[in-house]
């Protein structure tokens, strides 16, 4: 009979150790072990994870209000020294982004999903924040849609538009964001419709127009 209700004071306690394990702190008062912290006036999560001296270590999951079948964001502190890998999720749980962080900033390669599949719908490079490199969309078959090149958070270089049988329909070229360069518009099936020149946004120069791949009229600008 003792022995039985040693057993029945332990299952009882278990829980009281368990969240006493939890939301500790070190002896310099930093977050230390296992964390868990919940919606004000609830007992759902908001967040998870694990601290080792004040610093997250491992998994941490974050949850939207009102939704805690699966994390919202999973961020793992782990793939990276001095950055933490995200993943962004439907309430679903369906991936919708991913890619790497340093200081709360979007830094390197960032993967983003289409809605109705597992394909990938974009890709694009950041520095500090900002685009800068070459974004790339693809259509939910796969191919290439567009790829853009970016400086800085804006437009800079080539960019190419392509119809989902992979001919190019558009070929332009940017400059801090605005149209500058050579342009060409083509049909879905690879015709060339349009030749001209933009100067800082604006059409100039030589505008050549086809029907049917000859030339039907030109404009000057």
């Amino acid at each position: 009979m003792v022995k039985q209700l040693e057993i029945l004071t332990l299952i009882l306690l278990f829980p009281v150790i368990c969240i006493s394990q939890i939301n500790q702190f070190d002896d310099q008062g930093r977050r230390n072990g296992p964390w868990k912290v919940n919606f004000e006036g609830t007992n759902k999560p908001k967040f998870e994870g694990a601290f080792q001296n004040g610093k997250e270590t491992g998994i941490f999951k974050f949850y939207k209000k009102g939704f805690y079948e699966h994390p919202t964001a999973i961020m793992d502190f782990e793939k990276a020294q001095d950055s933490v890998h995200v993943t962004y999720y439907t309430q679903k749980g369906k991936p919708i982004s991913e890619g790497m962080m340093l200081e709360k900033k979007r830094e390197g390669k960032w993967i983003y999903y289409h809605q109705k599949s597992d394909s990938i719908m974009m890709t694009e490079i950041y520095k500090n924040d900002k685009l800068d490199g070459l974004q790339k969309t693809y259509f939910p078959n796969g191919k290439l849609a567009e790829k853009t090149k970016y400086l800085n958070g804006e437009k800079d270089g080539e960019s190419f538009i392509y119809a989902d049988n992979g001919k190019v329909t558009k070929e332009l070229h940017y400059k801090k964001g605005e149209l500058h360069g050579p342009a060409n518009y083509y049909t879905p099936e690879g015709i060339k419709t349009i030749e001209g020149q933009y100067t800082e946004g604006r059409k100039s120069g030589n505008w050549k127009y086809f029907s049917e791949g000859k030339l039907e009229r030109e404009e000057d600008y």
